[in-house]
């Protein structure tokens, strides 16, 4: 008998991105990463089928929340089937034989750019914005342009045989982005923790909010994430984005959702998931 065809797994940017990355962390080597030029072509996929699953990143340490990828969650609803938080270690990329005082200028994700902007001012390099690290690395690697560096992963630098420079370059240290696999195909190795991400909407009172918060509170569930996002329907009414730990099927999770429901005027899991250790 044939084995199965290996999964495929779409990732937003290029070969060498943090996205394709943090699909070989969760995913190992053994599935088919598929890049995907928008966060949109991510889901469209894992809705139509033709992917088994994707990752997508949820939320940056430094930067916070990536706004269109909870929006796109909030529109498609795929199944959520693991957490990952990557650490980012940005690198300063350079073809082979350059040096850093030959450097004027860095390419990259502007998100890169800022994280490292500290940096940048210390060596007097020009930051240069481009759609992703992963483009700017291979920009680099193909172009050879005069005094002109990137900054990407330590990844990218061996897939577009570029040199590392300068590793570990962003202002602060504990740069880190959460990704999220979504839709069928389950992440292997994830650990024992789990989570559980809903959305809720509320009458525009006072105390609304807070009833539900206290439902969560008086069952000793941890709300670990919180945020507002546009209604869609109305100007100025808002959807409300709530992580808390534990299993949706936990007993004080579901204890919490039953009080929680009274006091909103809808809420929807929108799936509980494990995490990765």
């Amino acid at each position: 008998m044939a084995d199965a065809a290996p999964r495929r797994i779409a990732f937003q940017g290029e070969r060498g991105a943090y996205g394709d990355e943090a699909t070989g962390a969760f995913f190992g080597d053994s599935v088919t990463r598929i890049p995907c030029p928008t966060f949109r072509a991510v889901f469209e996929a894992v809705a139509q089928g033709t992917v088994d699953g994707g990752v997508v990143p949820m939320e940056s340490a430094l930067a916070g929340p990536v706004a269109e990828v909870v929006d796109l969650l909030l529109e498609f609803t795929p199944p959520l089937s693991g957490e990952l938080r990557l650490r980012v270690r940005h690198c300063l990329l350079a073809p082979p034989g350059r040096t850093l005082e030959s450097l004027t200028r860095a390419l990259s994700h502007p998100q890169a750019l800022a994280q490292c902007g500290g940096w940048l001012r210390k060596h007097h390099l020009q930051p240069v914005p481009e759609a992703n690290t992963a483009v700017a690395a291979r920009r680099v690697a193909q172009e050879a342009l005069e005094g002109t560096a990137a900054i990407a992963s330590k990844t990218a630098a061996d897939l577009y045989g570029l040199t590392v420079l300068a590793e570990g370059i962003a202002d602060s240290p504990d740069n880190a982005t959460r990704f999220l696999a979504v839709g069928p195909a389950v992440p292997p190795h994830l650990g024992s923790r789990w989570k559980t991400s809903l959305v809720i909407t509320l009458d525009n009172g006072p105390g609304a909010l807070a009833g539900v918060l206290t439902a969560f509170a008086s069952h000793g569930v941890n709300v670990a994430r919180l945020e507002s996002r546009p209604g869609g329907v109305r100007a100025w009414d808002y959807r409300w984005c709530l992580d808390v730990d534990g299993a949706v099927d936990a007993a004080p999770v579901k204890a919490a959702l039953s009080e929680a429901r009274s006091a909103c005027t809808s809420l929807r899991v929108l799936g509980s998931y494990a995490l990765s250790d």
